[in-house]
């Protein structure tokens, strides 16, 4: 049997429609009038087809029996394995559903005691008219209670259940179907291979249920890869997908999960030889084979195995295998001889020999850190977790987002542990590090997709996030209006484009002058300001604008697309003027950003739907890490010269930087001491009490210490007699203003000018780092925590610098880190950072503590970039750049002037819209008045150390 029908989720499927409509469907749709469901097969049959070829799951079959396999991250031997799917037919349905119900086997009464106690937050996030879609639904004993209240609360809904055998999907389908009123009910059964394709996108917002911790039973790759297809084909942007996820724990509650007492769980993994033999043999027969194998019992003698499973700690899976009691021997029938030497090479038997291993499955368990490393990998936001009494396992609601600049070319961790990656680079990258190239990061030139995720964020920002009307708008007088950036972008690259081509600028050519070049004026003195285009009597139409920008985004597609379809030598030049242009618009996105979020928030039109979680009193997990300091501590880039690169070849590899990150200098620091975490919204607030309270400060100086990225969400006088201090403040995001007193955002870094970090820094007798001590820091600390994923009997003390641990690590595996002092990129940073529009806000510091022998849990990317105390100023040796003269130099200040609200300082890091190839490179140096309060810029504690 097989299905040709395509549903357009959403539109085309109700339980009871007239039959015209169910002709719209599909073929295999079953019209049976009393049934009060829709039941549609998309089974391929499972025998061969009209060719009479072998069908691919006896393929596979063979490919497993003579081809062994190592699993991901696993040094021991590799084995022969048996496909996962055929543990799941009428006999082994029944079995798992069996299991589900003992006690050893946790899983399920967690994800029923999560969806019993945060119901209410789960169904508010699907809204009237959803389809929710569930990928292996099984018994629906979990899903009935999720149904229930949908029934209950919303109006419209539609429910696909997917699973693969008809007999129980009916049978499920069947006991719900009466219960609702509000829920239609349609069951797809096939593999997700044979109904995932047929499902289509449709304006009907969606759901799709991934339960049960399925998705352990994928490694990593093939999650990512699976996921990424129902993102892509399945998905709209807003769409949601709810994952359960098992999380690491104790090794024996994991271990007598999987090896009941009853010997359920065993019988459940032998079946697998039962189905197969039951499988070849109906495919031998219709090959008009009549004599069973050597064994009496089929392919396996089933009674030659027994079930093994093994847990890995430092990985988190439990791995599943059928190990040989005695000598046996798979034995193929006559009629498929021919084929089985056709695919392997060989017709001979396969002798397994007494405690050899066949892989069954897997069963990962993740990380705290696990959900954010996989939207991240997907390409989608992570939204909110819900987990149960005994944190043993969460729900996490994933959404896509209608724009991000997600980290390409990223390799797949073995488990999704944000320092997985970096564990893996510092074991083998550490040795063969060069100054000039960055494995496993960036390409010199980013590519269409990259530029394509940049504009997409871009549009998103000025065309939707932004009213039309709303261009003309100037919400900050210290910049132009929204309009001018809108043209600034395009006529900014198309210089740079004209330049590496040698060519004519886009028409119109005048937009070049009137949009090259913005205005950042003195604060102090807004009449002391840099160059700037001259600005137009009248700005263009938004209409010529955006038709400009097109132009001359096909410009820069045409030049990219050209350099990568021939691989062909571009002079050093060219490649950094499109360089330039790309890393110019990643930066305008956060001017523009920042510039939005000072708008009144009811002009603001969300990009994306977002949940915030409940401010639970918890406080930040912060320490003090200590660091004993380095005579020459390497800032700025070693091998980026744009006079000696010049019109010579680009050179492989190569990384560009902006002028101020060269020449690379030398610096001693002296032992310091700094926070593993920022300050957040509820420490300044609390600051911001503290003085009030008695304090002779007048209202206007208090008014000053007031961030800008606040909001009062009320006013009202209270404890403080001040009615600033007794308002409810809300964070300004572009998804909303979350309330600092009932919600997470308590618990985001708060983002202020450099005053006022310092204000609160000098409140409790500390400082801010400079930006020599802020770069040695976080290197450091992300190498040193990389390596001790591998070394895990080396503990660290909290008395120890980090440097003087890391010295450690890299002594007891043989490495060193000077490669890594000296790399543009930040190849250890953890792979959870909130950069790249992962989210449209900051998220809260961690508040779980580590371990007394691990290295504290720190966080130095990601939110919000970090002030210093260091002065804008150019290393040794700097000169200004001949395609941007004026790029770092208009911005240099005097000594004299340092500690004005106008003098420019350092910041470091990155915020949430940061693109990756600037968070992450370590070497970038950002700058702004220090009394410029609008900037997604936090900060850290410093001080001192005596060591």
């Amino acid at each position: 049997m097989t299905a040709t029908a395509e549903i357009d989720i959403g539109t085309s499927v109700e339980p009871l429609l007239p039959s015209t409509a169910l002709d719209t469907v599909g073929t295999n749709l079953e019209r049976n009038s009393s049934l009060p469901y829709q039941f549609i097969d998309y089974r391929v049959s499972s025998l061969a087809d009209s060719t009479g070829n072998m069908p691919p799951i006896v393929r596979q079959i063979v490919e497993g029996l003579t081809t062994l396999r190592a699993l991901p991250g696993n040094s021991a031997k590799a084995t022969r394995s048996l496909p996962t799917v055929l543990l799941y037919d009428d006999a082994g349905l029944d079995y798992f559903d069996r299991i589900t119900y003992l006690p050893e086997y946790y899983l399920t009464a967690c994800e029923i005691e999560i969806l019993q106690t945060h119901i209410e937050a789960i169904v508010a996030e699907i809204p009237d008219g959803s389809d929710v879609i569930e990928l292996g639904c099984g018994s629906l004993r979990k899903t009935e209670l999720l149904l229930d209240a949908l029934d209950k609360r919303r109006t419209a809904i539609t429910y696909y259940a997917i699973d693969v055998m008809p007999q129980p999907l009916h049978e499920s389908m069947a006991k719900l179907a009466a219960q609702f009123a509000n829920v239609s009910l349609c069951a797809l059964c096939g593999t997700y291979d044979e109904v995932l394709p047929r499902l289509t996108k449709s304006e009907r917002p969606k759901t799709v249920l991934w339960l049960g911790s399925s998705i352990g039973n994928y490694h990593s790759p093939d999650a990512v890869e699976f996921l990424k297809k129902i993102s892509q084909s399945v998905l709209a942007a807003n769409d949601a997908l709810i994952i359960g996820m098992d999380k690491q724990k104790q090794t024996s509650i994991i271990m007598d999960a999987y090896h009941d007492s009853q010997g359920v769980t065993a019988e459940f993994e032998l079946n697998i030889l039962t189905h197969i033999n039951r499988l070849v043999g109906e495919y031998a027969a219709q090959q008009g084979d009549t004599t069973l194998p050597a064994s009496a019992t089929g392919l396996f003698d089933t009674s030659a195995f027994r079930y093994v499973g093994v847990y890995d700690e430092q990985i988190g899976r439990h791995d599943a295998y059928l190990e040989a009691c005695v000598d046996t021997e798979v034995s193929w029938p006559h009629s498929i001889v021919a084929e089985v030497k056709e695919i392997c090479g060989s017709d001979s038997n396969v002798a397994v020999r007494r405690g050899e291993r066949i892989y069954i499955e897997s069963a990962y368990k993740y990380s705290d850190s696990a959900a954010e490393v996989l939207a991240q990998t997907i390409g989608l936001t992570f939204s909110a977790e819900w987990t149960e009494s005994r944190d043993y396992y969460t729900l996490n609601l994933f959404r896509k987002p209608q724009a991000a600049m997600p980290l390409v070319s990223q390799t797949i961790p073995v488990s999704f542990d944000k320092w997985s990656i970096p564990a893996h680079r510092a074991s083998t990258l550490l040795n063969t590090l060069s100054n000039s190239s960055a494995p496993e990061q960036f390409p010199t030139i980013p590519s269409v997709d990259e530029w394509t995720d940049l504009w997409a964020v871009w549009d998103t920002l000025t065309l939707h996030v932004l009213a039309r009307k709303k261009l003309l708008v100037r919400p900050i007088d210290l910049r132009h209006p929204f309009i001018f950036y809108l043209g600034h972008i395009p006529a900014f690259a198309d210089i740079h484009m004209a330049a590496a081509e040698s060519a004519p600028l886009s028409e119109p050519a005048v937009f070049a002058q009137w949009f090259e070049r913005g205005i950042d004026p003195n604060m102090e003195d807004p009449t002391i300001c840099h160059n700037h285009s001259e600005v137009p009597d009248e700005w263009p139409s938004v209409d010529k604008i955006t038709a400009y920008r097109d132009r001359v985004r096909r410009r820069i597609t045409a030049w990219v697309d050209g350099y990568y379809a021939a691989n062909s030598a571009v002079s050093a030049d060219a490649a950094r003027h499109v360089w330039m242009a790309f890393e110019h618009e990643a930066m305008h996105i956060e001017t523009l950003l920042y510039m939005v979020l000072q708008m009144d928030p009811a002009d603001i039109r969300s990009p994306a739907i977002s949940t915030f979680g409940l401010n639970s009193s918890a406080q930040p997990a912060r320490s003090w890490i200590s660091y004993s300091g380095s005579p020459a501590a390497v800032l700025g880039l070693t091998a980026d010269s744009e006079t000696a690169l010049g019109a010579a070849a680009l050179p492989t590899g190569h990384v560009f930087g902006w002028d101020n990150e060269s020449p690379s200098m030398s610096v001693a620091i002296k032992p310091f001491r700094i926070h593993t975490q920022p300050i957040t919204n509820s420490e300044y607030l609390g600051f911001l009490k503290a003085i009030s309270s008695g304090s002779a400060r007048a209202d206007g100086e208090l008014d000053d210490l007031i961030p800008q990225s606040w909001v009062a969400l009320s006013s009202s006088q209270g404890p403080t007699g001040n009615k600033l201090l007794d308002a409810d403040y809300g964070v300004r995001a572009a998804v909303g203003t979350p309330s600092i007193s009932k919600t997470e955002a308590a618990l985001w870094p708060v983002c202020v000018s450099q005053a006022q970090a310092e204000a609160y820094a000098s409140w409790c007798g500390k400082r801010l780092p400079t930006e020599a001590e802020w770069t040695y820091a976080t290197r450091s600390y992300h190498l040193a925590r990389a390596l001790s994923a591998n070394a895990p009997n080396l503990a660290y003390s909290s008395a120890m610098p980090v440097d003087k641990y890391l010295g450690e690590l890299l002594a007891a595996q043989d490495a060193s880190g000077d490669a890594h002092a000296c790399q543009p990129y930040d190849m250890f940073a953890p792979t959870n950072a909130n950069i790249g529009l992962s989210h449209w806000h900051p998220t809260p510091v961690p508040t779980t503590p580590a371990s007394p022998d691990c290295l504290p849990e720190a966080s130095f990317i990601g939110s919000a970039w970090e002030w210093t105390s260091t002065p804008f100023h150019p290393f040794d040796g700097f000169k200004p750049s001949p395609m941007y003269p004026g790029y770092s130099a208009d911005f240099f200040d005097p000594p004299e002037t340092h500690g004005s609200d106008s003098a420019h300082y350092i910041v470091k890091g990155g915020s949430y819209i940061t693109h990756p190839r600037i968070a992450l490179r370590q070497t970038f140096r950002n700058w702004y008045q220090r009394g410029y309060p609008y900037v997604l810029a936090t900060f850290r504690l410093c001080e001192d150390a005596s060591l």
